[in-house]
């Protein structure tokens, strides 16, 4: 794993703009099942606020890059803000609509609507971006189909040629929420390690 340096949570940090770009998604939700694992979908389907802070780690072409994570959504705006150890290059995302801010400190800052070029670009890969914010959650996707297996402690969901592996979930809002996800697809794999859920705004 690479040492965190400024622009390796940079890099990072453009990679999450993919979660950020989730907000501003406005879909129609299928018919859900109706069991236990069905209710905890609804209930974080229609959640309007949560954060969460933690740590996350990308792997992709042959390199590695972590950082520190918070992570605020709020109805219409995302706000993300990664850094290294002691808020070394520390990163700040906001998205609101369709506009999206990076501010990567010492007065150097960014705005793009073209998230997939960004990434492209910058990264030399893409992730899905229209279902990683609720993958973050556990849940799939409201559009396509899915398939999910497991149970207790530790459950899989595969969607859109992803597989993702769900563990140590804990209580948010009456369902219950992984504190730690590993996302893989397309060369390209994600790892989140979330010490905190809240939807208690500040």
């Amino acid at each position: 794993m690479e040492s965190v340096t400024p622009g390796t949570v940079r890099r990072l940090g453009i990679a999450l703009l993919v979660t950020a770009a989730l907000a501003g998604c406005t879909t129609t939700l299928k018919p859900l099942p109706t069991d236990a694992a069905a209710t905890d979908q609804a209930r974080l389907y229609a959640l309007s606020y949560w954060k969460a802070e933690g740590r996350m780690g990308i792997q992709a072409n042959g390199r590695a890059w972590n950082a520190n994570l918070f992570w605020e959504h709020d109805r219409g705006q995302d706000r993300l803000r990664l850094s290294g150890p002691f808020n070394q290059g520390v990163v700040s995302i906001i998205l609101q609509d369709d506009l999206i801010l990076i501010n990567e400190g010492n007065g150097v800052t960014e705005t793009t609507t073209d998230i997939d070029a960004a990434l492209t670009r910058r990264l030399g890969f893409t992730v899905p971006v229209a279902s990683l914010r609720y993958w973050m959650l556990g849940i799939p996707a409201p559009q396509g189909e899915f398939t999910r297996t497991g149970s207790g402690a530790t459950r899989q969901l595969a969607q859109q040629g992803w597989s993702m592996d769900f563990d140590r979930y804990t209580p948010l809002a009456g369902a219950m929420v992984p504190g730690k996800s590993s996302i893989r697809g397309k060369g390209v794999k994600l790892k989140l390690l979330v010490d905190t859920w809240s939807t208690a705004k500040p």
